[in-house]
């Protein structure tokens, strides 16, 4: 048994066991950009661990900012269908339970050898 094997069982416990405990969050994939902005894709739902918590992440262009949730995605079947195989981008959009949404600030995660897709999904949003 390799560690991605262990890894991969890991994230399927943990997705098993707090399934009652995620919350479902809405998911919109960027499908193109024009002058006014990027144009979104109809929400799918999916199912995540919510952290409502404050916590200092480095964007991609360099700027230190502050989040306001931390999604934990663990059931990757849904995120490979809701993104068609493509995985989430830093231009897709989150929106929580309580109606709110904010760009994603970062995205953390091991990838899957095997797949070529996550194990497990991070997004910090702001």
């Amino acid at each position: 048994m390799s560690l991605l094997d262990v890894l991969r069982g890991g994230v399927a416990i943990a997705n098993k066991v707090t399934r009652p405990l995620q919350a479902t969050v809405m998911y919109q994939r960027k499908t193109t950009a024009d002058g006014y902005g990027p144009t979104l894709a109809a929400a799918v739902p999916l199912h995540a661990s919510v952290d409502y918590k404050k916590v200092q992440v480095r964007t991609q262009d360099g700027t230190l900012s502050t989040t306001r949730s931390i999604v934990t995605l663990l059931d990757i079947a849904e995120v490979v269908a809701a993104t068609a195989g493509l995985g989430i981008g830093t231009e897709d959009r989150f929106t929580m339970p309580d109606g709110s949404s904010g760009p994603i600030l970062d995205l953390g995660g091991f990838i899957d050898a095997g797949t070529g897709h996550p194990i497990a999904t991070e997004v910090m949003l702001g």
